[in-house]
């Protein structure tokens, strides 16, 4: 897939959300190849983020929590082999979401000439229990150099 330029999305929040139901679909041994993403990361290939709302949530910090911790709404593990740290999870929203679009170019990085894309949560998500990633809640976000959300997280003097 990697020599192809080919880019998978498989959605973090269905693990969740329908993940219960995939299992009990696909059954154990296949229900180990769901929605791969350590896979992907580890044979080269670009992982985006997504969600596919409006088919589950669209909440990107449900999602990386989901990438993360591979559980179903009921919490049984799935595939856990195939979880992605939260670095990975958040380049995977980034810079892996900019390539898959073809836009690697003009966003995707905190970089001088690209778009200043960039969300305030409410704690530091590399930092904090990969249990409670998704605890976290945006407080603000910036799109195109632009504030489009502003929960009082932003203090402009």
């Amino acid at each position: 897939m990697a020599e192809l330029g080919l880019i998978p999305v498989p959605q973090g929040r269905f693990l969740s959300e329908i993940g219960d139901g995939l299992l009990a679909a696909l059954g154990p041994e296949r229900g180990q190849l769901a929605y791969r993403m350590r896979s992907f990361r580890d044979a080269g290939v670009v992982l985006p983020g997504s969600t596919d709302a409006p088919v589950v949530a669209g909440d990107p910090l449900l999602s990386v929590h989901d990438m993360v911790n591979r559980r179903t709404a009921t919490g049984a593990p799935i595939a856990p082999h195939e979880a992605v740290t939260t670095r990975e999870a958040l380049c995977a929203y980034t810079i892996g979401s900019a390539c898959a679009v073809h836009e690697e170019h003009v966003k995707g990085t905190l970089t001088r000439g690209l778009l200043a894309d960039f969300a305030v949560l409410s704690g530091d998500l590399l930092g904090v229990a990969p249990a409670r990633i998704g605890e976290l809640t945006v407080g603000a976000t910036v799109v195109g150099g632009r504030v489009a959300h502003d929960a009082g997280a932003l203090k402009v003097s």
